[in-house]
């Protein structure tokens, strides 16, 4: 009942249907990047770098790229939806309804992660022919994504509650994610890096992200995939804690 009342009901599907409505420009842009990655990436180290761990190079690629697309698509989805709803102060509307902070916080995240499964899933529907790679365990490849985009959309939704300035949310993606998804293995693996760099790569989240991804798609990892995978649902847990406690407490959200 708490998850089917009107009030959140109504709350998610406008969260969906702010990136559905216009998908030319919420969806299109970003599976075109992710496109060019492969392609750049692709073509330019693929004729240096033969295969990793014996698998092609482009198909190594491949998984982290997607996930890279996924985190960035639920994260921008719900940050900038959160943030402008306290810009146009309709915010009003939603903290007066009939639901919880925890529900509030559990709509916008539902709607990035949406957002951010379909981008990641696209990736793979238009790259996987292109590339020629096979999903090994689909199953798993779907939970993944699912907590990968839940953590990174809570992120968001925190953001966007706390910030302050427009700049607040564009320096999430462009100071931290961003970094951390290059750094993270997305286009190497981490038995490249000199051993110091490996150590410091085991506390970038999104390294345990892509290993799990790309052992649910070619059955090849760096770590443990299971253990992995609690990291990522600690991950996503401890982001939604942050969304519903900024929910709550976050700036100019209740005069």
């Amino acid at each position: 009942m708490l998850l089917s009342g009107r009030p959140f009901l109504t709350l998610l599907r406008r969260e969906v249907l702010r990136f559905t409505r216009v998908w030319i420009q919420t969806l299109i842009p970003s599976l075109l990047t992710s496109l060019l990655y492969l392609v750049v990436f692709g073509v330019a180290l693929g004729g240096r770098i033969r295969e990793v761990d014996g698998v092609p190079y482009l198909e190594y690629i491949l998984p982290g790229v997607a996930l890279m697309s996924l985190i960035t698509g639920s994260q921008m989805n719900s940050s900038w939806s959160v943030f402008d709803a306290k810009r146009e102060r309709y915010i009003d509307e939603i903290l007066i309804s009939p639901m919880g902070d925890w529900q509030i916080a559990l709509a916008y995240s539902l709607g990035g992660t949406l957002r951010g499964v379909v981008m990641g899933l696209g990736v793979f529907a238009v790259g996987a022919p292109f590339v020629g790679v096979s999903i090994a365990h689909p199953g798993l490849l779907l939970l993944i994504a699912f907590l990968s985009s839940f953590a990174f959309a809570s992120l968001g939704t925190m953001v966007g509650a706390l910030a302050t300035h427009i700049d607040h949310v564009s320096l999430l993606t462009n100071v931290v994610i961003q970094p951390l998804a290059f750094l993270g293995g997305v286009f190497y693996s981490v038995e490249m890096l000199p051993p110091f760099l490996r150590v410091a790569t085991l506390f970038d989240p999104i390294f345990h992200m892509v290993d799990a991804t790309r052992y649910a798609t070619l059955q090849t990892s760096d770590l443990n995939p299971y253990p992995t995978l609690v990291v990522v649902f600690l991950l996503a847990t401890l982001a939604f804690s942050g969304a519903w406690w900024a929910i709550s407490r976050g700036p100019n959200l209740r005069y």
